[in-house]
């Protein structure tokens, strides 16, 4: 029988998330340093789009794509990417209805 008791307060079960969290994703996506040079390069081109929705969905997408470079067989990022990627083509045709 496990006698650990779980967090009972919401400061405490965030603290509990926050641990898991922060090892798991050293783990999978590298030295978080890099990682934020990458996202931060590839924003910095993405930033050139004229349209502030669709610009922040290829954000994303970037930030999906940096965290490939280090772990490309990370199969959520890949599903990420393409999840965000229907939520630009529902907002283009989202668009276009109203049009």
């Amino acid at each position: 029988m496990d006698d650990t008791a779980p967090p009972q307060t919401l400061l405490e079960q965030f603290d509990a998330a926050y641990a898991n969290v922060t090892t798991d994703r050293r783990d999978v996506y590298g030295d978080p340093e890099d990682t934020y040079r990458r996202i931060s390069t590839m924003r910095g081109i993405v930033d050139e789009c004229p349209d502030p929705q669709i610009r922040e969905i290829l954000g994303m997408i970037m930030t999906k794509v940096a965290r490939l470079v280090q772990s490309p067989d990370h199969l959520d990022s890949w599903v990420d990417i393409a999840g965000y990627s229907r939520c630009g083509v529902m907002l283009l045709s989202e668009r276009q209805t109203h049009d």
